[in-house]
């Protein structure tokens, strides 16, 4: 399973996420013009597989616009830092890749409680 992360997500959680997932990469990295906008790493993610995730709901209009792929993880978690957003990816992983291998849907949001 592909990871791409938002920009407004710390480009540090790829060490702890790649042990989960096959890949994961940060907006910041992509091969597009830089600061990266929203339609361009949309657009980047459905043409090399990717699932985003991010706490912006931008995203979560785009996915609503265009459809999957790519597909989105949407984290609603306000403030959280960026170890417990970790936390929270990892701990719900095994519904994370559910979500990615099924085409039920186009948007999984993520809490905390």
């Amino acid at each position: 399973m592909k990871l791409l992360l938002d920009e407004n997500l710390s480009w540090r959680m790829i060490k702890q996420l790649k042990p989960f997932f096959t890949e994961v990469v940060h907006a910041s990295e992509l091969k597009i013009s830089q600061p990266a906008t929203d339609i361009s790493i949309w657009s980047y993610a459905k043409k090399h597989g990717f699932t985003i995730i991010s706490k912006d709901d931008d995203f979560e209009k785009i996915v609503l616009l265009r459809k999957a792929p790519p597909k989105l993880i949407y984290l609603k978690t306000f403030n959280l830092s960026t170890k417990g957003l970790l936390d929270l990816i990892i701990e719900n992983k095994e519904k994370l890749f559910e979500f990615i291998k099924t085409d039920e849907n186009d948007i999984f949001e993520l809490y905390f409680n």
